[in-house]
């Protein structure tokens, strides 16, 4: 499955001045930086691989991988033994814009397109799409909880090997399936903060975990907010998924229908004639009755009867009329019933629905020009 809450759409990059808006629709306000020029901001869109890393043209060798920096290494740390707790506070991270665009030194990329979509991931980015992808927040047979935070693996075969990394800090290599409903949001996420990235303020990560220890003051209850998010994450997968059964019940409920009226047709046709004429002909007399109660009202306002006279006979009217309606629905259930004696999905809502269907595109047809 895929992306369990479409995110709140907006044109990529194109957000209110000094504001972002997130994949939930909330909007932050956000701190410019104070040298800004938005002529020389750079886009971050998808593009082969000029690197000869990611893309092998013939009997090639790969280029080598650069060896990030003891820094860059440090922060990539950082980041990964935190990150169960950057979870837990989810909520306040995604209502400041300089902890949701706090750079993280995590570099994703995929076979032929290397890192482009997925440079200079936040902080806000990985929280979003923690909580929008299933698989991205990761529960095994045996209820150990990992967090996905590295993306790796081929956009056309699928094959992948990604890192995660588990609330004891430890790291694995996993397998994610399918492997374009992750890293195909995750790019998305990404690059909707392509801009903004380069125009606001952001903390670093150190900033942001000092802050939220500050904070918490040590009386935080890390493990129940955890364990929140993470049903929550279950109870959204499930919904999708029956959502997506729905859906596909719902595709093959239409086809037994379609298949059951090509079958039917002709009956159906014939029961929609006769009710019709019966509904014609009782409708002539519904319309005479009413045409009796409409000269009824007009003598009691002239005097001509009192009012006890006119209730007394404008009731058996009514009766009438509402036993008339009745019959006309009695006689459509005969007919269907009679028909279809074996076929209880056959009713005659579908029918008139069939018929009033094929009576449209009919209708549409001949307003067609002549060739």
């Amino acid at each position: 499955m895929g992306i369990i809450a479409e995110p709140y759409k907006v044109e990529k990059d194109q957000f209110p001045e000094g504001k972002i808006i997130l994949a939930d629709g909330r909007i932050l306000d956000c701190h410019p930086l104070a040298e800004q020029d938005p002529e020389k901001v750079e886009t971050d869109t998808l593009e082969l691989d000029k690197t000869g890393q990611y893309l092998i043209i013939g009997g090639r060798k790969p280029a080598p991988v650069p060896k990030p920096s003891a820094a860059v290494e440090e922060q990539r740390q950082l980041f990964v033994s935190n990150a169960f707790y950057l979870l837990a506070h989810k909520e306040r991270i995604l209502s400041d814009s300089r902890m949701f665009l706090c750079p993280v030194a995590i570099q994703n990329g995929i076979a032929y397109t290397g890192t482009s979509g997925f440079r200079k991931p936040t902080l806000g980015v990985y929280l979003e799409w923690w909580g929008l992808v299933e698989g991205a927040m990761r529960i095994d047979k045996n209820g150990c909880r990992s967090l996905v935070y590295q993306l790796a693996g081929s956009p056309l075969s699928g094959r992948n090997s990604c890192g995660a990394v588990r609330e004891d800090g430890t790291t694995e290599a996993v397998s994610l399936s399918p492997f374009s409903r992750h890293w195909g949001p995750f790019m998305q996420l990404n690059q909707r903060y392509t801009e903004a990235k380069q125009l606001y303020q952001a903390y670093t990560l150190q900033e942001v975990l000092d802050i939220l220890r500050m904070e918490d003051d040590g009386k935080a209850n890390l493990s129940v907010m955890i364990d929140l998010l993470f049903m929550k994450h279950e109870i959204d997968v499930l919904n999708n998924y029956i959502e997506s059964i729905k859906v596909e019940c719902d595709r093959w409920h239409d086809k037994y229908v379609d298949a059951l009226i090509r079958y039917n047709e002709e009956e159906m046709r014939q029961v929609y004639a006769d009710c019709e004429a019966y509904e014609a002909n009782v409708s002539k007399v519904i319309d005479t009755l009413k045409a009796q109660k409409k000269d009824l009202k007009a003598n009691l306002k002239r005097g001509h009867i009192d009012n006890v006279s006119y209730q007394r006979q404008l009731t058996p009217l009514k009766k009438r009329i509402v036993d008339l309606i009745s019959q006309i629905f009695r006689y459509r259930c005969e007919k269907v019933h009679d028909a279809f004696p074996n076929e209880k999905d056959i009713n005659y809502s579908m029918i008139t629905h069939f018929i009033e269907r094929r009576t449209a595109g009919h209708s549409s047809e001949s307003l067609e020009p002549s060739p």
